[in-house]
């Protein structure tokens, strides 16, 4: 018999959210058996590795913000910010991880503090003018992509009562272990969207709160889910759509759950690569080995270049190559392989490049999702 779990939440049907644990089972174990013995994720320090600068750019990058890590990097750093819309999207996530790494309680006056850091400078005059003292006070439309209708958020006068049955299954609904906590905070992540207690910025604000609560469960190897979520959005989308659809939460939990695992993998070859190296591995470089790992294709400079201007803000080519891959190149990270015919400029032919075989294990049982034996030549 299937072990159906009943979850204090309930749809607008009348109905409580479920999900099958024997379905997702394995995937849990998988993901927890991982991560187990791989201390320096289980550290203050991998969490913040994270949060600042990865999992900005990534929470920004889920609602179609692409920014790079350097900039990112500067825009925190940088003593005399601009009031611009693409600064303050930065500013207000780093300064909502900020609140959420030394503020505890999760409650409802709580979560307003920091909803009102996240969405500070911009958010549209009607959406400022529509907000009650903790949620909206009007309709919101949520868009599933260009051609169907939306689907309409709770009903703003019962706002209220979704939300404190929120609250009431983040303090009181206890879990056994460290995969079902992350499993608790993904259907958290899913029950504010599904709520849609803002007019704006509900997106971020629940992944957000699903950090939190990680934070304060000191289970960080699992803060990497926004940057696992930016590789594969529209299969992100489509699993919140399905559990909306049926009220079962499986195809979304199974979704985060080898997500997470594929984006743990990544981290793993990194730190394997970094240890191995023996070098300083800036945030740029980390971002590029991660935009490395993800390609599926062929493995040229030109096919680099395509992958960063896919997944970060648009650059020139000439800049992508001298100021991000070649740095790796010249660490022997990456190592450049046989020309090919075609030039990426008159002086530049286009080439193969791969990882240094001296930095990783292809034969690493760890590595389920990653084919490392493709991107070592």
């Amino acid at each position: 018999m299937a072990n159906i779990i009943r979850l204090d939440l309930i749809r607008d049907n009348g109905f409580q959210l479920k999900y099958n644990d024997d379905f997702i089972k394995i995937y849990k174990e998988d993901l927890y058996s991982f991560i187990e013995n791989e201390k320096y994720m289980h550290t203050i320090e991998f969490a913040k590795k994270m949060l600042f600068c990865q999992e900005i750019q990534a929470n920004n990058a889920i609602e179609g913000i692409n920014d790079d890590i350097t900039f990112i990097d500067s825009t925190i750093k940088s003593k005399n910010r601009h009031s611009a819309l693409r600064d303050k999207r930065i500013i207000n996530v780093y300064r909502g991880y900020k609140y959420i790494l030394n503020h505890k309680a999760i409650n409802k006056d709580s979560l307003r503090e920091l909803y009102d850091i996240l969405k500070d400078g911009i958010l549209e005059p009607y959406d400022e003018y529509n907000l009650g003292k903790y949620y909206r006070t009007k309709p919101v439309y949520i868009f599933k992509n260009s051609f169907d209708d939306p689907y309409l958020g709770i009903n703003e006068k019962k706002i209220d009562y979704y939300m404190d049955m929120l609250f009431d299954y983040i303090n009181n609904e206890s879990v056994n272990n460290s995969i079902d906590t992350f499993i608790k905070s993904q259907i958290m992540h899913y029950y504010f969207v599904y709520i849609h207690p803002y007019l704006d910025i509900n997106g971020r604000t629940s992944r957000t709160l699903s950090m939190w609560y990680l934070l304060n469960k000191k289970e960080y190897p699992y803060l990497v889910f926004n940057k696992a979520i930016t590789f594969s959005k529209s299969k992100y989308e489509k699993s919140i759509i399905n559990a909306r659809e049926r009220g079962n939460l499986n195809i979304f939990l199974k979704y985060m759950l080898e997500s997470v695992r594929k984006e743990l993998e990544k981290q793993y070859v990194i730190q394997k690569i970094t240890n191995n190296s023996e070098l300083e591995i800036t945030n740029d470089n980390y971002q590029m080995l991660n935009y490395f790992l993800t390609m599926n294709g062929n493995l040229t400079l030109k096919d680099f270049v395509t992958i960063f201007n896919y997944y970060d803000a648009k650059q020139k080519t000439n800049d992508i190559i001298y100021d991000k891959i070649y740095p790796l190149i010249d660490k022997k990270i990456l190592i450049k392989g046989k020309e090919l015919k075609g030039h990426i400029n008159p002086y530049l032919h286009n080439y193969q490049i791969s990882l240094n075989k001296d930095l990783v294990n292809i034969n690493d049982k760890k590595i389920k999702y990653l084919n490392l034996s493709k991107y070592v030549k």
